[in-house]
């Protein structure tokens, strides 16, 4: 259901956008940019203006999205790629994007949300240098960021685990494991785990993190080794597929603190909220519903807890065959 609404809904966006008058000069250069794939010469061109548009902040998102291997063509594809027959459409857009993730997707990804954002930031206060332009249909770049938010939540996903397993046969216990570790900083709540210690600190350039240790129920002992903040309240996004030096903990994404509960939980809920702010009125319904499937309490937030307890349902069903 989720594949054929987002479809339809991107489909109707991209003719909203076909009509868009842009005469000027520069705006037919970037214009140009973008229809070539220099995605870096549109990024060049405007992103050191001291004032944008509404068009040129579009075209930066354009750019960005389509140099993150994200474009909106490729999108569609993915989404209606998905298995919109099954309960687990969901499982098949986060395969599809995992297939397509490149080393700097998730960077490129947030500036394009930041672009988006821009734009919409704009039309609550209106300026003489920053207005909207009349050509642009604001849900329309709801359902942009929407769809830019929800590839976040995906990409990140993949840097926590093998998701081809909520498909494939079998369990993966990185994805299982980087659920117990969520629990445990977010809500110290670690049911379902068989142990989750705190052993010390580890400095990686320049910054401070606690290293957790995790091991599954059924899981023959193995460790599994995550990093939190100097606080221990935020859980740092890493990359279960490198480590850092000859220790056996995993690197950080980036040379900084980017965090699960900013990247991963806060962009599925941004995802959801300008999607259903965006959709017709008679589907808004259905995308509740998909929503509802992991916000188990309905309170139309999705926390860490009902977020990781749907990934492991999923990936109990799938090897169940349900």
């Amino acid at each position: 259901m989720i594949g054929k609404i987002l479809t339809i809904s991107a489909l109707t966006a991209m003719l909203l956008f076909s009509g868009c008058d842009n005469d000027a000069e520069d705006r037919v250069s970037t214009q140009k940019m973008l229809d070539s794939g220099d995605f870096d010469g549109v990024i060049e061109s405007l992103e050191e203006k001291e004032y944008r548009t509404a068009d040129d902040n579009l075209k930066l998102a354009s750019a960005y999205m389509d140099k993150s291997n994200y474009s909106l063509v490729d999108l569609i594809s993915i989404i209606s790629d998905t298995k919109d027959d099954s309960e687990n459409s969901f499982n098949s857009f986060l395969v599809g994007i995992s297939e397509d993730k490149k080393e700097d997707s998730l960077v490129d990804l947030e500036k394009a949300i930041y672009y988006y954002g821009e734009i919409i930031s704009a039309d609550a206060k209106i300026s003489k240098y920053r207005a909207v332009s009349e050509n642009t249909n604001l849900e329309t770049i709801k359902l942009f960021l929407g769809l830019a938010s929800l590839t976040r939540t995906a990409v990140v996903l993949d840097y926590l685990g093998d998701v081809t397993k909520l498909e494939d046969s079998g369990l993966d216990g990185d994805l299982l494991a980087s659920s117990c570790a969520m629990r445990k900083v977010y809500s110290n709540n670690i049911q379902g785990c068989a142990s989750v210690e705190y052993t010390g600190s580890l400095d990686i350039d320049g910054y401070s993190y606690e290293k957790m240790d995790v091991v599954l129920f059924g899981g023959n002992g193995i460790v599994y080794h995550y990093l939190a903040n100097d606080k221990k309240d935020e859980m740092i996004l890493t990359n279960y597929k490198t480590h850092y030096d000859s220790t056996l903990y995993p690197m950080p994404v980036k040379n900084e603190t980017l965090t699960v509960s900013n990247e991963l939980i806060d962009s599925l809920n941004d995802a959801f909220t300008y999607i259903i702010d965006a959709a017709p009125d008679d589907l808004k319904d259905d995308i509740k519903d998909y929503r509802d499937e992991i916000d188990r309490d309905r309170n139309t937030v999705i926390s860490v807890t009902e977020f990781t307890d749907y990934i492991g349902e999923q990936m109990i069903k799938n090897q169940r065959g349900d």
